[in-house]
């Protein structure tokens, strides 16, 4: 994926949450656009094991080359 088609989804307004795919396998859920750190070739994902803090918890580095497809996170409405 190309840096500026994953600054483009991130800089969307409103922000919605997605699932960001990876070749390997691996997905992780991005739901706080500002800890994702978009570089030329890698994109370092901040992930945050406390909910409640707003500072990232371990950076994970991963090629934008092997980001195969986002998926958006449709959250069901609740029914009151």
């Amino acid at each position: 994926m190309s840096p500026e088609a994953l600054r483009d989804v991130l800089n969307r307004r409103p922000f919605l949450p997605f699932r960001l795919h990876l070749s390997d396998g691996r997905h992780f859920v991005i739901s706080r656009p500002e800890l994702v750190f978009i570089g030329g070739s890698v994109t370092i994902i901040g992930l945050v094991r406390n909910t409640a803090s707003e500072f990232f918890d371990e950076p994970v580095t991963v090629a934008n080359r092997h980001i195969t497809s986002l998926e958006p996170i449709i959250e069901a409405a609740t029914a009151n």
